[in-house]
């Protein structure tokens, strides 16, 4: 915090009375890989940071150092000043204004495990090896099983020259397993599976290796079915992916940029009436927790979709001024999906010719048109049941036409995302195959 005050000063004592914004970073991050009962790495890694915004006459710089070192940081503070006065002025990059910014007192949100840095590290490496043993013993046709534990404390402080400073924090540790196995075809089929937590205690030290050699077993023989309109179910951990085209055409640079496909959309709705979503950032104990956004300012439940009505964009104080509109948020930080009645098993029950997708391979979304193709994985299911997996095929269409074909969603949001989304059912979408 010192180092943030003492910077504070010099910008002052270098620059005169500008706005200015500081956020002096702390992180330690411990990182374990194990393959096939060896060690790979093991690393620990701690580091300080500060991010310098500089408001100068209208131009606004943004620096990133971390050698923190007092004569070091005397000398970036004169180049940054420096090369901010060479940026093109623009009056609407200014601060937020003080009024919304995040005022304390809320309570612990529980989102920051301080014990992570203390633990001994022999006992992340033994959940690590426990984990490779077990995949190792679950599948006689292995090629490859790799264990990947991480964990990362993040602490940020702030201070803006109008009158806000704020502490955030936030922890996460991960445990992974990816596995390979001979699919006697010529194929080596991968495939994996983690779970992340907030708290090391909370962390499941079994069954992880399992998921992930049952979700890579269940890929052999993958290959392309035919081209066609199929019902599309989607897994809950890739649900996320297939929303992010929309939830990137909802911020306020692209609106005024005109690269989103959503521009003349908001208050109507896009999606189907069953897809209803909130971002709600102060619910203690989840990941995505927060008090307030890079700008300092307050953050708040906001609803995004209403029964598939757009309710909002993502406008920050330059792009409000900008499109002469209230200021918003930044962005997301804690989605939740209301969620449907049914397991993914029951809709694959249901399901009479269908590809569960469960995973995404390269493709893009156009952000002006909607218009995308992606490359998918998955299993074909047919009057309820998993015939043959499937590799090797695309989907292709108009994103919110697409979303406008929700028949159905899961209940099987896991509670640990920071994206609490369940699996969707999507009728008639184009596959590409043979």
């Amino acid at each position: 915090m010192n180092i943030l005050y003492w910077a504070a000063e010099e910008i002052k004592h270098i620059c005169g009375n500008i706005d200015f914004k500081l956020v002096l970073m702390h992180n330690n991050e411990d990182n374990i890989n194990i393959r096939n009962g060896e060690i790979e790495k093991m690393l620990h890694a701690s580091a300080t940071s500060l991010a310098i915004n500089l408001l100068i006459d209208g131009r606004d710089g943004f620096f990133y150092t971390n050698n923190t070192r007092p004569e070091a940081l005397r000398q970036f503070i004169r180049n940054a000043a420096e090369t901010t006065r060479m940026l093109q002025p623009d009056e609407s990059r200014t601060l937020a204004d003080p009024a919304r910014y995040y005022k304390g007192g809320g309570p612990d949100l529980r989102n920051f495990d301080a014990t992570l840095s203390t633990i001994d590290p022999s006992e992340k490496l033994r959940i690590s090896q426990q984990n490779n043993r077990e995949g190792m013993q679950l599948c006689p046709d292995l090629i490859s099983f790799q264990t990947h534990y991480t964990d990362r404390q993040h602490q940020a402080h702030y201070l803006i020259s109008n009158g806000f400073q704020g502490t955030e924090h936030s922890s996460r540790c991960t445990l992974t397993s990816i596995a390979t196995v001979d699919g006697k075809d010529g194929q080596h089929p991968a495939d994996g599976w983690g779970e992340t937590r907030i708290f090391f205690t909370d962390m499941p030290q079994e069954g992880i290796a399992r998921i992930a050699i049952d979700r890579t077993l269940r890929k052999i023989g993958s290959r392309p079915t035919r081209s066609g309109q199929y019902q599309m179910i989607l897994e809950s951990p890739i649900v996320g992916s297939f929303l992010q085209p929309i939830l990137n055409a909802m911020n306020g640079q692209q609106v005024h940029g005109k690269m989103s496909f959503l521009a003349d959309k908001l208050h109507k709705r896009i999606l189907s009436p069953l897809v209803s979503i909130i971002d709600n950032p102060l619910i203690p104990g989840t990941r995505g927790a927060c008090y307030f956004d890079y700008d300092g300012v307050a953050t708040q439940p906001r609803s995004l979709f209403t029964e598939g009505v757009l309710d909002t964009f993502f406008i920050d104080t330059i792009f409000a001024k900008k499109l002469n509109m209230a200021p918003t948020t930044q962005g997301t930080h804690h989605l939740i999906m209301q969620s449907g009645d049914k397991t993914l098993q029951h809709l694959l029950s249901e399901a009479r010719n269908a590809i569960l997708v469960t995973d995404f391979n390269g493709g893009n979304c156009d952000p002006s048109t909607g218009n995308f193709s992606y490359g998918i994985e998955g299993l074909l299911v047919q009057d309820g049941q998993i015939i043959q997996p499937i590799s090797g095929m695309n989907i292709t269409g108009n994103i919110l036409d697409v979303w406008q074909r929700v028949s159905a969603l899961g209940n099987d949001i896991d509670p640990w995302e920071t994206e609490l989304l369940p699996s969707v059912v999507f009728d008639d979408v184009s596959f590409g195959g043979l």
